[in-house]
């Protein structure tokens, strides 16, 4: 059995596949607890979520301290003593007076530790961490080894980031253990990873909805190559599919490269719960009438227009002409939108999609279709999602120093780069299977960099120098078709 939920701005959707697909809404106004409670302790569950991406969003502005040890000769703001060498090794202490210095009435909401080679070698960012600890809770302290890339200035953003939601994503999993101790979480890229992970690098969550979309719609329809419409209570989701897969871009935030990979999407902020005043309103302010609110939406202009959805005679505050023209804009908007990607064919997902995407896809002059489930699509993609795992792998066999996205592994002599290849490829799906991916998801292992050169000292080779991206590509668990 394979369950998946989607917490998203309005409600939190649920797909239950088994022998066959069962799909549910729950208003957010019942709590996670209760959404929690109605699904099965049995099989597997995932879970997706926008709440960090909301906290960065919308959240109040972060006040975070970095502490950077970028080693002697470079200005990073948050400098401190201390250095390690691009081999690896520790060439200056950090000085722990110091530290306790900057920390004592340090008023910041949370910690952010970055070092320049941390990922070569973790030490001095643990032992800063050590002291900040005295000071702050684990879930105020974020560091920048389990990120695992070099890139020195976007790992110290990311860190930043981590740092400010992983009070969130903190909490979130409480939540959810004293319901159901073991889930998944997916990832901005549509891969599930494990709750200690997403606590080491909580920006992996980020916009994990566009990608929980992207694989129900395919899993759903089988269509590879077409444009996703996701219209949700608060915004239309656009998504692209490539050979049954989304695209990828690097995420920037607040003018700043990020090092996490987010399916690509364009966000319109209209929905079915944007409020109307005179005009459609790119903001909710409660649910539809139909639902319970207070002010009418874009649901409630529907009902006028003839659709029966909720209590449909609690819109009818709304007059006629109010509503043609609203659901007018709101059509001509995606449509315009949905131009710009000159699709061929569309998929169409989300509550309103049924009343919806035929008028779209007229406007947009091309075809589609609403799947069944299509409700709850965000939820079947999540269900269906496979572990996924980008692995940065550093190895020098003069140092006997092999590391894990800067974690240290067990370093073995190899003969060559096909043995060196074979082991750690080995130490990869060993770190997917502890997450509880089935053998059949981690067989293909994909190989994003290998870069290896020798360490020539007195006219002879004394070191060999390897660094390696292996991952577990994101996608749908072949348990799961």
């Amino acid at each position: 059995m394979f369950t998946g939920i989607d917490i998203g701005g309005t409600n939190t959707d649920i797909a239950v596949i088994d022998s066959q697909i069962n799909t549910y809404k729950v208003p957010n106004t019942d709590g996670l607890d209760n959404a929690l409670k109605k699904i099965s302790s049995y099989g597997r569950l995932a879970i997706s979520t926008s709440q960090p991406l909301n906290e960065i969003i919308t959240g109040h502005p972060a006040d975070i301290r970095t502490i950077t040890i970028p080693g002697p000769g470079l200005v990073y703001p948050g400098a401190v003593k201390g250095s390690v060498s691009h081999r690896g090794d520790i060439v200056e202490p950090i000085d722990p007076e110091e530290i306790k210095k900057i920390m004592k009435g340090q008023h910041a909401r949370a910690i952010a530790i970055a070092g320049k080679f941390s990922v070569r070698n973790d030490a001095l960012e643990k032992q800063v961490y050590d002291i900040v600890s005295q000071f702050y809770s684990d879930e105020q302290i974020a560091l920048s080894y389990p990120i695992g890339a070099l890139n020195f200035p976007a790992r110290i953003h990311t860190t930043k980031l981590n740092a400010r939601i992983k009070g969130k994503v903190a909490s979130l999993i409480r939540q959810i253990q004293r319901v159901n101790p073991d889930f998944f979480f997916v990832t901005s890229t549509g891969g599930l990873t494990s709750p200690a992970r997403a606590l080491d690098n909580s920006m992996l969550l980020f916009h994990s909805s566009p990608a929980t979309v992207a694989n129900g719609a395919y899993y759903l329809t089988k269509h590879e190559n077409c444009l996703v419409i996701d219209i949700g209570g608060t915004t239309t989701e656009l998504v692209p599919l490539k050979d049954g897969k989304p695209i990828f871009e690097t995420v920037v935030l607040e003018g700043a490269k990020t090092m996490i990979q987010a399916v690509s999407a364009m966000s319109i902020p209209f929905g079915g719960d944007s409020c109307i005043r005179s005009d459609l309103c790119p903001f909710r302010a409660g649910s539809s009438r139909s639902f319970g609110g207070g002010e009418p939406t874009l649901t409630d202009a529907l009902n006028v227009m003839g659709a029966r959805i909720g209590d449909a005679e609690r819109s009818e505050v709304l007059d006629h002409t109010t509503a043609q023209n609203v659901v007018h804009r709101y059509l001509e908007t995606i449509a315009s939108a949905v131009k710009e990607y000159h699709p061929e064919f569309l998929i169409g997902t989300g509550y309103l999609a049924h009343y919806l995407l035929s008028d779209i896809a007229e406007r947009a002059q091309t075809v589609g279709i609403v799947p069944e489930h299509a409700a709850s699509a965000n939820a079947v993609g999540a269900a269906v999602s496979k572990v996924s795992l980008e692995v940065h792998i550093h190895v020098d066999s003069e140092r006997k120093r092999l590391t894990l996205n800067g974690i240290t592994y067990p370093y073995k002599d190899t003969r060559d780069e096909e043995h060196l290849l074979s082991y750690v490829t080995e130490l990869v799906r060993d770190i997917a299977r502890k997450e509880g991916a089935p053998e059949e998801d981690i067989e293909e292992i994909e190989v994003l960099y290998f870069s290896s050169y020798d360490v020539v000292r007195g006219w002879r080779v004394t070191a060999k120098i390897t660094d390696l991206v292996l991952a577990i590509a994101p996608g749908i668990s072949v348990e799961a078709l």
